[in-house]
């Protein structure tokens, strides 16, 4: 761990209100993972971007732009998300998001498969169309004109926008989970 949670009793002035608006944005989503420690100091993402308010307020401003208004269906998102987690070797993000794909409905094989890296038999086309979108963004190649219009037609324009840009964001908070080596809390399996 190279950065560890910030106690509550311990945050700067500076860094207050950014652990505020994370405890808010945490306490409008279903958070079926552990997201603080035992001091009450988040953990996750969280004690990177208390450490650099500047660069977190950003992220977390585009995290509630792409949340907010969501056109896709929550197991789609989660596929996504867990594909690009599994990509990135993103334990917190495969941690907190397998756990969430897990209360939606997404079974325990399909979630198993996703953080495996694979492409499991029992998606459905949407959520198939969303993991071939992400894995194929994650490899650094332009979509193929198939898979764009696939993904057109399962979500519409603004749905197949929102999935490019929370693929973006998640491959972004993976990079800091992975930079700053973010461990799991002690309930992970």
């Amino acid at each position: 761990m190279r950065m560890p949670p910030i106690p509550p009793a311990e945050l700067s002035e500076e860094q207050r209100p950014l652990d505020d608006h994370v405890r808010k944005i945490m306490s409008g989503l279903r958070t079926p993972f552990t997201s603080m420690d035992d001091s009450g100091a988040l953990i996750g993402p969280f004690p990177v971007m208390l450490r650099f308010p500047d660069l977190a307020r950003p992220l977390l401003d585009w995290f509630t732009s792409v949340t907010s208004g969501s056109v896709l269906p929550a197991r789609v998102r989660e596929v996504a998300i867990l594909t690009i987690g599994s990509r990135y070797g993103a334990a917190y993000e495969l941690y907190s998001h397998g756990r969430i794909a897990l209360e939606i409905g997404l079974s325990s094989g399909v979630v198993a498969g996703l953080v495996a890296g694979q492409r499991p038999a029992e998606l459905t086309p949407e959520e198939t169309v969303a993991h071939d979108v992400a894995a194929r963004l994650y490899a650094g190649a332009p979509l193929p004109g198939a898979l764009y219009l696939a993904a057109i037609d399962a979500f519409g324009e603004l749905g197949m926008a929102e999935l490019v840009f929370l693929i973006a964001q998640y491959s972004s908070i993976s990079m800091v989970l992975n930079a700053f080596d973010v461990p799991l809390p002690p309930d992970a399996e």
